[in-house]
């Protein structure tokens, strides 16, 4: 069977996701978002302090993931209803290369991070054994309100932002 070097790679970041991370338990809400500093895909550093004073939903996902590649239209439609108060902020944990070519493709307007193992060890910080997708949604305090593993309908977030804008 010839997997190539994404499956490879794949099969590797699983593993070490589920040995690493597999006992976390959930975030509570009400835990205050972690500060963090990455690189966008344009390699300019983004950090969590700019999303000071604004209702933040962040988005674990990987251009290989099915259902994360369904629920970005829905995250690119709530960046555009919404950007004044809510900052949509998906963080890729992918290859830099991979994810510009999907950003370009789904016409990707919100802040869009890449993070390997560092947004592995960011979403165990959440309590996620590093599942994607997984969402988070903070209020403008920077307090957690609502998390998903798995796929975010519109339900559910239109349920999640009815509570907070």
């Amino acid at each position: 069977m010839a997997w190539g070097l994404g499956g490879v790679l794949a099969l590797a970041i699983g593993l070490f996701a589920s040995h690493w991370l597999g006992n976390r338990s959930p975030t509570p809400v009400g835990a205050q978002l972690v500060a963090f500093s990455l690189p966008r895909s344009n390699g300019q550093v983004f950090s969590s302090e700019q999303l000071a004073n604004r209702v933040v939903l962040i988005n674990f996902w990987a251009t290989w993931c099915a259902p994360c590649r369904t629920e970005i239209p829905l995250l690119i439609g709530a960046h555009a209803l919404h950007a004044p108060v809510l900052a949509v902020v998906g963080i890729a944990v992918d290859d830099i290369e991979a994810v510009r070519r999907f950003e370009n493709e789904m016409g990707l307007d919100y802040t869009s991070l890449i993070a390997k193992t560092e947004g592995l060890a960011l979403m165990a910080r959440y309590g996620s054994p590093g599942n994607l997708p997984f969402t988070l949604l903070f209020d403008s305090k920077g307090r957690l309100q609502h998390h998903k593993t798995g796929e975010l309908t519109a339900n559910d977030l239109d349920r999640w932002l009815a509570d907070l804008l």
